[in-house]
């Protein structure tokens, strides 16, 4: 007997009820991932046709699901008298997704079970529909319970090598940092200060029934009680209000901005932190560089909706040699593994790989020299990234000042506490997991 499943037609045909499309590309999206590809990439070509109860009804199929990977797995495993060959992963993804709506969505059992049956035929594996329906038939017939495990990676669904460096890195914080890596992240705003008061635009929100709270570490920033489309928040259009996390507010002021300073900010995209920089100073001279034109693109598009103007150059800032003169500020928001923002893009924990990790903090090592090199004397560099990695991080940092003896940390408040860095992590405030260090340039 095989040891994988084998197709079979029986003839039957598949009846395709309403809600088989959603299903049918919550599992082509999970089968994409599972080749390597991005949320980014993949939910925008997937859910173009659908309405926004759709997308909506997606989005949180898919990212439930790839929270809770592992464990779905190992609940499924033992349904399955065979293993699903590679060829067939839409497969798999389907019945991974229904049982994560069935246990953690609640949505009435008889309809996943019929729209993702219906789905097959849209996913291609017609032939499957028979074994779908008795998995999942069979899951319900034995109490629709989730299988657990006694060890943490399994039970909170991260891979091996990921939990191991948060183990190694934060010992008895790690559960607490899983948990939170698995959690709904709340929508954060920040407004455009120098254009509308935090107060006045929380009286907008009122009006149009969006209730949202201040906080006490940044005067910019709202946390609204539920998400909500940017299509509903007022002004959004005029550039008023962008969406931007708690953690990522707090970068740019760090830079203690002044008049007419020239800014660089090395990687720019999708261009958050320019803007908040332009809002803070206006009359700055800000250049911002990103290596991708794709993601330059999305800078530029996001500065033209907040009305702010920067010179953009497609560069990477492993190398600014051709950039001329120095700097009186530069942010390096480095490219990172972002796992201290897994909550938002539960895809990180299953692209990413433990040989990226060496990869990145090379990279992010020549942009830290390449950037210092263009500050002037007595200025200012931000060091940030949305990682909880050490190697990343503190030990980025430790390395830099080791290499450059002009360089000197310089110290700064951030959510209550003080110093030449700081690591926040994943949910600590509402907020995501991200890094901080500033330091100055000896003149």
């Amino acid at each position: 007997m095989s040891k994988f499943y084998k197709p079979r037609n029986n003839g039957k045909q598949a009846v395709i009820g309403q809600g088989s499309q959603s299903r049918a590309a919550a599992a082509k999206i999970l089968a994409g991932v599972e080749t390597g590809l991005s949320l980014n990439d993949l939910m925008p070509r997937f859910t173009a046709e659908l309405d926004l109860r759709d997308r909506a009804l997606v989005s949180e199929i898919v990212h439930g699901t790839l929270r809770h990977r592992r464990l779905l797995n190992l609940s499924l495993h033992p349904l399955l008298d065979h293993k699903l060959s590679s060829k067939y992963r839409e497969v798999n993804t389907l019945l991974l997704s229904a049982i994560y709506q069935i246990v953690f969505m609640r949505t009435p059992p008889h309809a996943v079970v019929a729209s993702t049956v219906g789905a097959c035929a849209l996913c291609k594996c017609q032939s499957f529909t028979g074994m779908v329906n008795a998995v999942l038939r069979r899951f319900l017939r034995e109490g629709a319970h989730l299988q657990h495990s006694t060890e943490e990676a399994i039970e909170f669904s991260f891979p091996d090598w990921l939990y191991n460096k948060i183990k190694n890195a934060y010992g008895d914080k790690t559960k607490s940092i899983l948990k939170a890596s698995n959690e709904h992240a709340p929508m954060w705003l920040r407004v455009e200060n120098s254009k509308i008061g935090t107060d006045d635009y929380l009286v907008l929100l009122e009006k149009c029934d969006i209730f949202a709270v201040r906080t006490p570490f940044c005067s910019s920033a709202l946390q609204l009680e539920e998400p909500v489309i940017t299509e509903k928040l007022p002004l959004f259009k005029r550039g008023r209000v962008s969406v931007q996390d708690l953690a990522a507010q707090l970068a740019a002021p760090l830079l203690d901005l002044k008049p007419q300073m020239r800014v660089l900010d090395t990687c720019s995209a999708p261009g958050g932190k320019s803007a908040h920089i332009l809002d803070l100073e206006p009359t700055v001279e800000l250049t911002a560089l990103d290596s991708d034109e794709k993601r330059l693109a999305s800078a530029k598009e996001n500065l033209a909706r907040l009305q702010r103007n920067a010179v953009f150059k497609m560069l990477d800032a492993q190398d600014l040699s051709s950039l001329e003169g120095e700097f009186d500020r530069i942010l390096v928001d480095a490219p990172c593994s972002g796992t201290g923002v897994i909550r938002r893009h539960p895809d990180i924990k299953w692209l990413r790989r433990e040989g990226d990790i060496a990869n990145l903090t090379a990279i992010q090592a020549k942009i830290l020299d390449s950037a210092f090199s263009k500050l002037k004397k007595g200025g200012i560099l931000l060091y940030t990234t949305c990682s909880i990695l050490p190697e990343e991080n503190s030990e980025q940092i430790e390395a830099f000042l080791s290499r450059h003896a002009d360089a000197k940390l310089l110290p700064f408040n951030i959510f209550g506490q003080s110093g030449g860095t700081f690591q926040h992590l994943p949910g600590d405030d509402d907020a995501d997991g991200f890094f901080y260090a500033r330091v100055i340039k000896n003149s």
